[in-house]
Order: C-alpha cells, then sequence, then structure tokens
C-alpha cells in the first residue's frame, strides 16, 4: 500500500497539499472538490461558510489526505474570524497527522501571531520557508511566499513583507494577484506611489483580476487622500481636495466601475467627490 502511495498517488497528494506518510489515500472526488471549494471561500474571505464546510469534511471524510489540507482550512478560516485560540488548536490536530504539513503549519504561526506570540510564530515561519525552498511546485511556493508576506504586512513588518512577496512574484511573474498584495503592502505602509505601480502591472495583465486590481487602486487611493487630509469623512475630503486630486480619483473610481467594481462606499465617494 505505501508503494502505491508513493507513486500511484503523488500527484494527488501534491494537489491537495499534503504528505502521503500514512499508507492510506482514499480521498474521494466529492470530499477533494469540497477540499478546493472551501478554499477557495476562504480566498474570497467567506470564513464562516468555509468553517461550515470544512467542520463538514472533517465529519465525513477519514482518509488523512482530506483531514490533513481539512484542518489547515479550518484554521484559516478561524484566522481569518480572528478565533485565534481555536485556529491553533485546529492547526495543531493537522500537525498531529502530518508534522511537515506546510499549511498547517503556516496557520499555526498566523493564529500565534494573532495571540501575540511573535517569537512562535516567526520559528514556524522560518520552518515554512525551510519546507518551501523543497516544494519544486513554483505556482504552489509562490502562494506559500505571499502567505507570509501577507502575515508579515499584518504585523507591519513591512520590509520583510516586500521581499517575500519579491520572491513570490519570481516564481510565479504572471500571477496577478501577487501584484495586488504587494500593492496593498505598499499601501498599508504608505507608499502609494509604489502600491500604485504594482496595481497597474496587475491591471494590464490578461485574465479577470482587473476589477479585483481596480478595486485596490481605488481603495489606495482615497486611503492617501485620507493620510493627506487627515479625515474618512467624504464631505470633508470633497471639501479639501484639489481639482487634481478629484479628476485622479474620479478617473479611478470611472474606470474601476467600467471593469465592474461594485462597493457602497466608492459610490458614496463618488457622490461627494466627483460633482
Amino acid at each position: 500500500m505505501k508503494k502505491a502511495c508513493a507513486f500511484g498517488v503523488v500527484v494527488l497528494c501534491i494537489l491537495i497539499f499534503a504528505q502521503c506518510n500514512s499508507g492510506l489515500v482514499t480521498t474521494s472526488n466529492s470530499c477533494y472538490n469540497l477540499i478546493k471549494s472551501s478554499n477557495d471561500q476562504n480566498t474570497a474571505g467567506d470564513y464562516s461558510g468555509a468553517l461550515a464546510n470544512f467542520n463538514e469534511i472533517l465529519k465525513k471524510c477519514d482518509a488523512y489526505d482530506a483531514k490533513i489540507p481539512a484542518y489547515a482550512g479550518k484554521a484559516g478560516a478561524l484566522n481569518g474570524l480572528h478565533q485565534y485560540q481555536d485556529a491553533l488548536a485546529a492547526a495543531q490536530e493537522g500537525l498531529k497527522l502530518d508534522k511537515s504539513s506546510i499549511y498547517n503549519l503556516f496557520e499555526k504561526a498566523s493564529a500565534e501571531a494573532g495571540l501575540g506570540m511573535n517569537t512562535e510564530a516567526k520559528s514556524d515561519l522560518q520552518t515554512v520557508i525551510s519546507l518551501t525552498e523543497k516544494n519544486r511546485n513554483t505556482a504552489e511556493r509562490a502562494g506559500i511566499y505571499a502567505k507570509i508576506a501577507a502575515l508579515d504586512s499584518r504585523q507591519q513588518q513591512y520590509s520583510d513583507a516586500q521581499s517575500n512577496i519579491q520572491s513570490a512574484i519570481g516564481l510565479d511573474p504572471n500571477n496577478a494577484s501577487l501584484y495586488i498584495l504587494q500593492g496593498d503592502i505598499y499601501t498599508s505602509s504608505g507608499n502609494f506611489s509604489s502600491a500604485s505601480d504594482s496595481y497597474n502591472k496587475a491591471i494590464a495583465m490578461p485574465g479577470s483580476q482587473a476589477g479585483a486590481a481596480w478595486k485596490a487602486k481605488i481603495e489606495s487611493i482615497v486611503k492617501m487622500y485620507q493620510v493627506k487630509y487627515g479625515t474618512n469623512d467624504a464631505n470633508t475630503l470633497a471639501s479639501k481636495m484639489n481639482s487634481s486630486e478629484k479628476k485622479n480619483l474620479c478617473d479611478a473610481i470611472q474606470s474601476g466601475i467600467s471593469q465592474g467594481v461594485k462597493d457602497m462606499n466608492m459610490d458614496l465617494l463618488r457622490i461627494a467627490i466627483c460633482k
């Protein structure tokens, strides 16, 4: 059975981010598809929906190669909901099944960071980086670096964040979402000019990310003026911004709308400023 695991299903093991060390590889298509769709929910920010689905997976899917990513996904959803203690417990359950599970280690580090356990989080992230270097799947490695960059940014460690997102882009240079994340990191650090450059790169790429890139760019422009004028109130911004600044923002909003961007706050800004 272990030989079959090592050779016959190695591709499946890679696809669901699980180590094939248990000898038990029986993940059904329904379990695999539910894991994938639930991970997509996490990516989209639907953490409550993802959490419900991962709990269901853990009840119905007995194979190790389902449970390992399911625990990581559950931990990711709980981290997204800021339920860090529960996220830590879920990641630790996944690590009991596979102590070198990259995604459970990452979610463990994320939970530790949320709990203020910065020393432990950094130690786990260093382990993640070491394991990531051994992964020949470059897109997957890029995803890990991107996750680490996002965590660095949340901890306001912007130099580390930029280093890690650059590593991700170097591995997967045609992935528009990486440039959006790079722009978000620049925005968080107050480097709005570089943020705009990153968003523009994402906008110029073919695919379905242009709307997301425009939304992020608009939010970055708004934040830039909020910081400049020290207010989050749309009417106050409208009274303080000069005509060039208003044109810059309003042109971006119009471009975003043409790409299908819909956002209530953006609509309120457009009404207040773009007259």
